[in-house]
């Protein structure tokens, strides 16, 4: 009987957590407003992502290292805010160019939100 009470309670509470996770935390989506910033003569040598703060913007760096083609680019998918949380969704597109390396990226400027911000690669594992 405790036992089966006990399977209950631990049930109850997985179920309250994800509840809180996905509709909650993760909940009331609204879209981020940004604008995409440039800098001039970057080269990362590495594929990586950054968020640096100043006293009334955030900067998301994002990058995918070196190409050997001008056709790649990236796109920025879809990006939120949620309540606990910035979400930015980006994939890389590839479409035929001339042969040179090239370095793509994008800079998301958007006014100071203190959330965390997590970024998501579409279609890469």
């Amino acid at each position: 009987m405790i036992r089966a009470i006990v399977i209950a309670a631990l049930a109850a509470c997985a179920a309250g957590w994800i509840a809180y996770v996905h509709l909650w935390r993760y909940g009331d989506a609204q879209p981020l407003v940004y604008r995409l910033g440039t800098l001039p003569d970057f080269e990362a040598a590495q594929p990586f992502s950054r968020v640096t703060t100043t006293a009334t913007e955030e900067r998301v760096l994002i990058t995918s290292g070196p190409r050997s083609s001008s056709g790649y680019a990236l796109e920025v998918r879809r990006a939120v805010v949620e309540r606990a949380r910035v979400s930015i969704v980006v994939r890389e597109l590839d479409k035929p160019g001339r042969t040179e390396v090239t370095y793509p990226y994008r800079l998301l400027v958007f006014p100071k939100l203190d959330k965390p911000v997590h970024v998501h690669w579409e279609e890469r594992s």
